[in-house]
This record gives C-alpha cells, structure tokens and sequence, in this order.
C-alpha cells in the first residue's frame, strides 16, 4: 500500500504474485539479523580474518539491500530479475517452512489484491514490534472502500 503503482501493477498482472511476493521477502526482510552463528575455520574478509569460533551476526536485511547484489536495492520491483535473497537464509540454515510461508504468503496478497477495493493504510507506519530480531508491525489497519466478490 506504500507503494500504489506496484499494487495496481499486481491487481493488472496477477502473474506477478510469486515474483512480487519474493520481492517483498526481500524488499521488508522479517528477519534482520540472526546472533546465533559461528564460523567452523578460520574466515578472511577484506583483509580482516574471524578467528575459528568467533559469533558471527548475520545482516540479512542489509544483505537483501546489499546494492552489489540488486540493481536499486530500495525500490520495490515487483518484476526483478535474479531475485535471490536471503528472506529464509540459506544452506543448511534454510527455512525448513519457507515453502508453505511462501505459499501462504502468494495467497493471502493474491486474494487481497483481487478483492480489497482501494486499501489504505490507517497509521502509516502502523506500529512495529519491539524485537531485534523479527521485523514486522504489530498489527496493520486497513481503510476499504469495499470488496469483490
């Protein structure tokens, strides 16, 4: 709803739920940051090596705004080529409920976009939660001028 010429562009086109929903995956990471790493050897980045055993905090927000990787990390592109973020992480550390989240996800937006007539936010932002964690608003209000059937 922030972003109104990409709402129409998926009410027009809505082939671009699965595309659209990995964009905001990576677009308003739920996960920031993970603390919870280690690295088994020895790592050198940039010159600077990580000794064996150090805590590694994983940036996967910044990681998915990360402008090496994507083209205009701050725009919301609903049609983004390589969309390989790292929303679920990755490796062994992957998700194990990525594909039903996914899913769920491609429904609830899908339905949303086709049914809800002219959604506007009530409390932009709408409140978020108080982790540092998991990102994501505590609740959002929603003003409708009406459903499709």
């Amino acid at each position: 709803m922030r972003h109104p010429d990409q709402l129409e562009k998926l009410h027009r086109r809505p082939e671009l739920i699965v595309p659209g929903v990995e964009e905001l995956l990576r677009f308003e990471s739920s996960v920031q940051f993970w603390p919870t790493r280690s690295d088994l050897e020895d790592i050198e980045i940039a010159g600077t090596t990580i000794p064996k055993g150090a805590p590694i905090f994983l940036a996967y927000g910044s990681a998915n705004r990360d402008p090496e990787r994507f083209e205009n990390p701050d725009r919301l592109d609903l049609e983004r080529p390589d969309n390989q973020h790292v929303g679920y992480s990755q490796g062994i550390h992957y998700c194990f409920g990525a594909p039903l989240a996914r899913l769920e996800a491609q429904t609830a937006v899908g339905e949303f976009v086709r049914r809800v007539q002219n959604p506007r936010l009530v409390e932009d932002p709408p409140p978020y939660r108080r982790n540092q964690i998991f990102r994501g608003p505590r609740h959002v209000l929603v003003d409708i001028d009406g459903i499709r059937d």
